[in-house]
């Protein structure tokens, strides 16, 4: 069994100053006018909320972690405003295990007519495939995604007392003391597992995963000086980062984020085409009629350009990123062919 996953994203909702407020405030501005023209867009070829309305039929969206994890936390906001958008029931159904495994076995085998649907995160759609010889279900055969509500980006940390300033003063200290190359991660068979291997190919050195249950246990062992580094999502670390705890070396990100503009990203650090669009998102079995899957998926964009949906996900510490169906199969496509490549060269077997 895999560790659960979700606990990558769990830390996050107990960090909620993780966005600036000018980066809220820019993000809500964009969403305001995102809304604007959709509404626009939706009076003038019909679909009006009242036409988005379903029957009367329950929804469900499956969640593959425990409550209280950044992903239930996500769908259940999400299940609010799809209620009232489409004027009836969203209910969240919680089915963890296995690294989000088990509900993703649920999608994949739900009735034509369960209006069932998924609150994914990444790990999930690009990686399970590759880390399990039998997952039970095939992404681009038995998933159709509906779009991506938030994104989320990894950081690799060290020590305070550490003297590495960046990615290369890192490698250059794991080469002098190769102990120095344990890292912490949130679970067994994760991104954040090959992002230390991608690194350590980078940079020619060794880096050794060491697997926690969560961000929590492994930036706590980080803070405590049990393992000399750490590579989970940054958005978990922000208020050690702040307080002096923990030193970020690198962000898996595009650019730099506003909330720790002296964090270069792993691209400046010398990692070119790292892909840095980790994210959750909504997705639909492949089973779904399509009359529902186009109101659900006229319903998600309009829920994603509603500013109480976007202040709400931003207070719980998560960070807005609408981006529909095409531009979310491109993302997975670009993901899955690099972290096939880094389970690959990395030895993984599959389970």
């Amino acid at each position: 069994m895999l560790a659960d996953a979700a606990a990558m994203q769990a830390d996050r909702s107990e960090h909620p100053d993780s966005i600036s407020s000018r980066t809220r405030d820019r993000v809500l501005a964009r969403i305001r006018m995102l809304g604007t023209a959709l509404l626009g867009v939706l009076m003038l070829l019909g679909p009006s909320t009242d036409a988005l309305a379903d029957s009367g039929r329950l929804f469900r969206v499956l969640v593959g972690f425990a409550p209280g994890a950044g992903t239930d936390t996500l769908a259940r906001i999400y299940a609010e405003s799809l209620a009232d958008v489409l004027g009836t029931s969203v209910v969240v159904e919680n089915r963890p295990g296995a690294g989000g495994l088990i509900a993703a076995q649920g999608l994949k085998n739900a009735a034509s007519d369960s209006n069932t649907l998924m609150m994914a995160v990444d790990h999930q759609i690009v990686l399970l495939p590759q880390i399990l010889k039998n997952p039970g279900f095939d992404v681009d055969r038995d998933f159709v995604p509906i779009a991506r509500m938030t994104a989320y980006f990894l950081c690799l940390a060290v020590h305070p007392s550490s003297k590495a300033t960046d990615l290369a003063s890192f490698a250059d200290a794991v080469r002098a003391d190769n102990s120095l190359g344990s890292f912490g991660m949130p679970a067994p068979g994760s991104n954040a597992q090959f992002m230390g291997h991608a690194i350590g190919r980078r940079f020619d050195v060794k880096l050794n995963p060491i697997a926690y249950r969560g961000a929590g246990p492994a930036i706590a062992d980080l803070i405590g000086g049990q393992v000399p580094a750490a590579i989970v999502p940054c958005d978990a670390m922000s208020e050690h980062r702040k307080a002096g705890r923990v030193k970020i070396l690198a962000i898996a990100a595009d650019e730099r984020l506003p909330a720790m503009p002296e964090v270069p990203t792993i691209g400046e650090s010398g990692m070119s085409g790292v892909p840095s669009d980790y994210f959750l998102a909504v997705y639909a079995p492949a089973s779904m009629k399509p009359e529902t899957l186009k109101r659900v998926s006229e319903a998600t964009a309009y829920v994603a350009s509603m500013p109480k949906f976007v202040e709400r996900v931003a207070a719980a510490g998560l960070t807005p990123s609408f981006a529909p169906a095409e531009d979310l199969r491109r993302i997975t496509r670009r993901m899955t062919e690099f972290w096939t490549e880094q389970i690959r060269d990395s030895g993984f077997q599959p389970n």
